[in-house]
């Protein structure tokens, strides 16, 4: 009998709706995929008030079917952690979650990971993010975070810096590096004839300098070079009006600047339905593209949408690798 390929699941922060959103969208995919979540029995049992079917195993090579959802137990839980409160307790937690679920899928025994929301505060000041710690972890270079929504895609050419550091680190040779990587990283999913756009960095993409000279002595020329080779590439266009654009079907891919300028448009046209993606891994990896909101954990009031999409996503990208 062949099995579909097997995608772990990180539960995330245990003070947060990582375990919820995770117990309420598993069962959409029972009998079609195999998933393996790595939690520990303690949060497990008190977040499962729907009696999920699970088996608890040692290790990924029990896995055999698709109608159950399998269960690692990640070593480390002495007591419940309280919902709703940033804590180091519940911080070590998700990282060891994370870190247990990169670790089988450096070793092949896992093809997909999707990452339950953690807090940074938690983890402490080193974690820069899920992204920043798979990649580092997998010694991936370059990588790059991407959100994938239903009608575009947005891709970051920097990611969790402050806006000034951001901006210091945009170079024309940055541009050309990470165009050329974005495109072939999407022609591995198999995704072709891609329609990229440069979004721009100054308001009106500087209106010929007289906004600032950034898109047109950094941007512009590694638009150019791109394009000479042969990808199609466009830019840098107006930031105002580009992710209308894209979103009405003039471009697929949006390479964004920074952070906030890239994910404030995809989570309003898209929220719920984007998912975070690790471009640049040896596995695939996709998120949810909310945070832990603590403010409702353990009320049963999460939505699932977002973990729903992230497992949809993953399962996607595994059959479109090429």
């Amino acid at each position: 009998m062949k099995y579909s390929p097997i995608i772990g699941i990180s539960a995330g922060d245990p003070a947060g709706i990582g375990l919820e959103v995770t117990l309420k969208a598993v069962p959409e995919f029972l009998g079609s995929t195999r998933l393996i979540l790595f939690t520990d029995s303690l949060h497990f049992k008190r977040s499962n008030t729907n009696d999920i079917p699970s088996r608890w195993i040692t290790t990924v090579s029990e896995v055999e079917d698709e109608r159950v959802l399998f269960l690692m137990d990640v070593p480390g839980a002495s007591e419940l952690i309280p919902w709703g409160q940033a804590s180091l307790r519940a911080g070590s937690r998700a990282s060891a979650y994370l870190r247990a679920a990169s670790d089988a899928a450096m070793q092949g025994a896992i093809q997909a990971i999707v990452t339950a929301p953690v807090s940074k505060a938690s983890i402490g000041p080193q974690f820069k993010g899920q992204t920043e710690f798979l990649s580092e972890r997998a010694g991936a270079t370059p990588f790059a975070m991407a959100f994938f929504a239903p009608t575009f895609k947005v891709v970051l050419a920097t990611v969790h810096l402050s806006l000034k550091d951001a901006l210091a680190s945009i170079t024309t040779k940055k541009y050309m590096d990470l165009i050329t990587f974005v495109n072939s990283e999407l022609l591995r999913f198999g995704y072709t004839d891609l329609k990229i756009a440069v979004a721009a960095i100054n308001p009106h993409a500087g209106e010929g300098g007289m906004f600032g000279r950034e898109d047109m002595d950094v941007l512009e020329p590694a638009v150019r070079a791109c394009a000479a080779m042969g990808i199609r590439v466009s830019g840098p266009h107006s930031a105002d009006s580009l992710y209308y654009r894209a979103h009405t079907g003039e471009f697929d891919v949006v390479i964004a600047p920074y952070h906030d300028q890239g994910l404030v448009p995809v989570k309003l046209i898209a929220h719920g339905d984007s998912t975070n993606v690790t471009l640049g891994l040896p596995y695939i990896r996709t998120s949810p593209d909310h945070g832990t909101a603590f403010q409702i954990a353990g009320k049963s009031l999460a939505d699932p949408t977002g973990m729903t999409s992230a497992i949809r996503c993953a399962i996607d990208l595994l059959a479109r690798q090429i």
